[in-house]
């Protein structure tokens, strides 16, 4: 989430092994990468590229769910000089310390 917040590629992509599994859902879209630079692109390219300025990490919970980790994080942002909020949900699988599979739900961008 700090790597978002920060627009930081190297710091996303290092979480991640390779390949992977990656799928999210948005409000309009499905989302799939098998590579960590898949997952930087639909992140940082798409999700909260230069338009979209995270201001602030709102709130962050994490927990474990089975045998698969959990973490939910909102984040403040500036779209367009309109205040937004966004909050995901992410499952995730680590392998040797890194991402190996991970399955994420996004709000979408909302009113603030």
């Amino acid at each position: 989430m700090r790597a978002i917040a920060e627009q930081d590629t190297h710091a996303l992509t290092s979480l991640f092994t390779t390949p992977l599994t990656f799928r999210a859902v948005t409000p309009r879209r499905f989302w799939d990468a098998d590579t960590p630079v898949g997952v930087a692109d639909i992140v940082l390219g798409t999700w909260f590229g230069t338009d979209e300025m995270v201001t602030e990490v709102i709130w962050c919970e994490s927990d474990t769910v089975g045998d698969v980790e959990k973490v939910t994080y909102r984040l403040a942002a500036d779209i367009a000089f309109s205040a937004r909020v966004v909050e995901q949900v992410a499952y995730f699988s680590v392998r040797d310390g890194l991402i190996c599979d991970m399955r994420l739900v996004c709000s979408g961008f909302r009113p603030a």
